[in-house]
């Protein structure tokens, strides 16, 4: 079973964490040396690094010493699955050895557990989840004070490293080069007092608000931290939108008056009030509604066992609070502190009481336990529990 949010947020607690941090100020939370083994660890990082033609140069970053090493410093002649130059493991570890940082860019989907852990993430905060992993060691610092134009959810897995964290913010800054194109003298001057000086340890959680200002250093030994970045929607995102609904109306295709300032006047004024009429249609809050509800990566498991082979099907029984019972050869299923019952047929009785006794079951299972009832029965008898929701096919 993966971590809830409640359980990635202890001990604080996911309804503290919303109440008093979320989009507000840093907080550190200490957890157990166990707390994010499942998600990474040594073994883990190996297996994945072993699958070398997966880390071209984009998707594999180094730094040493605040400065990015230079791709053709660790590309291989060989390409990777990309089409683009793989990092070769050669040059990669003598590099790591000296003290570089090495980036693994987008790893939230590459192990089970890790898809596990950023959709929580998504639907505890409405936004889409990005990880990227940091392997770094030798109190060699790698990046220079800034800010991240995301949230940061440092889930700290190995080692112990260190995170001066500055009183300064930027005031929401996007993934735009406004932002990214910040002279590092004036990240130095907006940072700021130093805040708290933080050490995580393994299953440690260093929040940061977007825009604060930060960076960290690893102690001699090597360690290991996902920075789970989120993003949520924001008023540029309806640009596309009102994109769209503008051209089905004439007089945002008109030309713009020329050589009279007071038609422009007349003609601006008129677009403003024809944008603010569609921001505050009912329709245009259903739209916005839904985008924010499917701001999310797609996580999708493809279940193929279960597609192909149907008797691999699993099926979770969510008959909480329901009992099948017997009176004068009818039998019938009965809600705790209800009277009224559900007519059950005397031939698959048996097969609903089977299912009640139990948490969960395979469609082989079922078939192993009645191997007289025929298909077609237990086709209909497993439709029929799916549609009054006692049972569901577990993911």
């Amino acid at each position: 079973m993966g971590m809830s949010f409640d359980d990635i947020m202890a001990p604080l607690g996911a309804e503290a964490f919303k109440r008093d941090y979320l989009g507000k100020q840093p907080v550190h939370i200490e957890g157990g040396a166990e707390k994010f083994m499942s998600i990474m660890n040594w073994q883990v990082l190996e297996r994945l690094l072993a699958i070398n033609t997966l880390w071209d140069t984009n998707r594999m970053n180094l730094v040493l010493d605040r400065e990015p090493v230079p791709p053709p410093a660790y590309a291989s002649p060989q390409p990777a699955i990309t089409g683009a130059a793989m990092a070769d493991p050669q040059k990669v570890k003598r590099l790591v050895q000296d003290g570089a940082t090495m980036v693994l860019n987008d790893i939230d989907q590459l192990t089970p557990e890790l898809t596990a852990f950023a959709k929580t993430m998504e639907q505890a905060l409405g936004g889409k989840v990005q990880g990227n992993l940091y392997q770094s060691s030798r109190r060699r610092q790698g990046f220079k004070v800034h800010y991240d134009t995301h949230d940061v959810f440092a889930v700290h897995c190995a080692g112990e490293k260190v995170w001066p964290v500055f009183e300064g913010r930027a005031e929401d800054p996007i993934a735009h080069n406004m932002f990214k194109s910040v002279p590092q003298e004036a990240h130095e001057e907006a940072k700021g007092k130093l805040w708290k000086e933080v050490r995580l340890k393994p299953g440690d959680l260093l929040y940061l608000p977007r825009g604060q200002y930060h960076y960290a250093v690893a102690d001699d030994g090597g360690c290991i931290h996902i920075a789970m970045g989120v993003t949520y929607p924001i008023g540029i995102d309806l640009v596309g939108y009102l994109y769209e609904r503008l051209i089905a109306d004439p007089l945002c295709r008109k030309n713009l008056p020329q050589g009279d300032g007071k038609a422009l006047d007349a003609h601006l004024a008129a677009l403003g009030q024809r944008i603010a009429a569609i921001l505050t249609e009912p329709a245009t809050r259903t739209d916005i509604e839904a985008f924010i509800a499917g701001y999310r990566y797609i996580r999708e498991p493809w279940d193929m066992a279960a597609l192909l082979e149907p008797r691999a099907i699993t099926y979770a029984v969510k008959a909480g609070g329901v009992k099948l019972i017997e009176q004068q050869g009818r039998h019938g299923l009965v809600k705790e502190g209800s009277r009224q019952a559900v007519a059950v047929p005397k031939e698959v009785a048996a097969m609903v009481a089977w299912v009640l006794e139990r948490q969960a079951f395979t469609r082989d299972e079922l078939e192993q336990a009645f191997p007289a009832a025929g298909k077609a029965t237990l086709d209909r008898f497993v439709q029929d529990m799916e549609r009054m929701v006692l049972i569901a096919v577990q993911p």
